[in-house]
């Protein structure tokens, strides 16, 4: 499709020429004009003659003679004048030349201003096809398929250094394959060709910490300022940088930069109730007293009379989170192991919730009424069964990240089971 739409551009363009340029090139077309002009001038040259021998035979005076020839030689040479004798002949070297800067130098220097400002690499099909097939590919294929496409992501853009689009999408792609220094360098490149663009500073920043094993202190703490010194409301950044003052105690930071996220989500939304609970944890782990001006997470509603929730006193669940085999390498120590269970419709927010460190597993759980997120929370006791899941976050904070580890129980859980099994299985991209 691309090789017919190329062609037919350049019918067009062929065609355009054309009908521009024929009219400066081509001879001007004989109306009869000068057939007229020749006639006149044989009509004038025979009333000369016949002049000349009335004069000889005395039959016109000497002035007279004189006078009625002036006036033919004069209309002779007005008939011998060329009309376009004042203005450029179209068939002349004007129209040659403008017939040449049409021809030759517009279509020259607006390639050559292409390749210097416009993206080449966009034109090619291969090129073309790849980013297709990459944008849906980090879902369906796997690690080494990925890695084969930025191979050959990365060779084109040997041949073209400056197309912004391509390295982008070699940012994304090493990023799907948790290759997160060739990220970085790509995402380097990207903002050398967009510079001072906050969504491209703040995932540089995210790939940089990924590599730093989530540390968001040094370089990605710097990008992080100068994304919201260009936009302050810009909410990834917002996100990391209140995840980088919680991770380093700063509690009232982090409580100031999630409070700036909630500007653009809807009051009672799922992401306004997980970035309050984000929030009420900053607060209970600072000691830092509510702030009205942003609100408060609702008091939960009762369950209706066709569903009642389980008695506070039985509203338990008990079991183990262990880790796969395969996971076990990529776990350290120190991170921290979530444990909590979500309702089964609705809001997605915990009604029980429990954390615990790493070196501690095969962890043995207990989730009850008491175990909430925040004030005003649904607990345990406000449903009858519930997902139990587990994750292993490095960063310490609650909100899943890239490269955190999780799990869940088989199916729904009644609320009151005992011996819940829940395995750390997969990692989440």
């Amino acid at each position: 499709m691309l090789a017919i739409f190329i062609a037919i551009a350049i019918a067009l363009v062929v065609v355009a020429l054309a009908l521009l340029v024929w009219p400066l090139v081509k001879k001007t077309d004989d109306d009869g004009t000068q057939q007229r002009k020749t006639d006149n001038i044989a009509i004038l040259r025979q009333q000369y003659d016949e002049l000349e021998a009335d004069h000889k035979a005395g039959r016109v005076s000497d002035d007279e003679y004189e006078e009625t020839r002036g006036e033919i030689e004069t209309r002779v040479l007005e008939e011998s004048k060329d009309p376009e004798d004042a203005v450029p002949l179209k068939s002349g070297r004007q129209g040659v030349y403008a017939a040449f800067a049409l021809v030759v130098l517009v279509p020259v220097a607006s390639f050559l201003l292409y390749l210097e400002l416009g993206s080449p690499i966009a034109m090619d099909p291969d090129f073309t096809r790849q980013q297709e097939q990459m944008q849906k590919m980090s879902d369906q294929h796997s690690a080494a398929e990925l890695a084969e496409q930025v191979k050959f992501l990365e060779e084109r853009l040997k041949e073209h250094p400056d197309n912004a689009d391509g390295w982008m999408m070699l940012a994304r792609t090493s990023a799907a394959v948790k290759n997160w220094k060739k990220s970085s360098e790509a995402f380097e490149q990207v903002n050398r060709l967009v510079p001072d663009n906050a969504d491209v500073l703040a995932d540089w920043a995210d790939v940089m910490a990924a590599a730093q094993d989530g540390n968001l202190e040094g370089r990605p703490k710097e990008l992080i300022e100068k994304a919201l010194a260009v936009d302050p409301r810009h909410w990834k950044a917002l996100a990391l940088m209140g995840t980088l003052c919680y991770n380093k105690g700063d509690y009232e930071g982090a409580v100031k930069y999630w409070s700036r996220m909630l500007a653009d989500v809807e009051q009672g939304s799922e992401e306004w109730r997980q970035i309050m609970e984000n929030i009420e944890q900053a607060r209970r782990a600072g000691g830092l007293p509510p702030d009205p001006s942003i609100g408060s997470l609702e008091p939960a509603q009762g369950a209706s009379s066709a569903a009642q929730p389980a008695a506070a006193a039985n509203a338990v669940i008990t079991g183990e989170v262990d880790v796969s085999p395969e996971m076990k390498a990529k776990i350290r120590p120190e991170d921290t192991v979530f444990v909590y269970a979500r309702p089964i419709e609705g809001s997605k927010m915990p009604v029980a919730f429990a954390s615990f460190k790493a070196k501690d597993l095969p962890i043995k759980f207990k989730l009850d009424a008491q175990s909430q997120m925040g004030m005003g929370m649904k607990t345990l006791a406000d449903v009858t069964e519930a997902y139990v899941e587990a994750r292993v976050s490095r960063s310490g904070n609650f909100m899943p990240a890239s490269g955190d580890l999780e799990g869940a129980a088989d199916g729904k859980v009644a609320v009151g089971t005992q011996g819940v099994r829940v395995i750390i299985t997969r990692q989440i991209p």
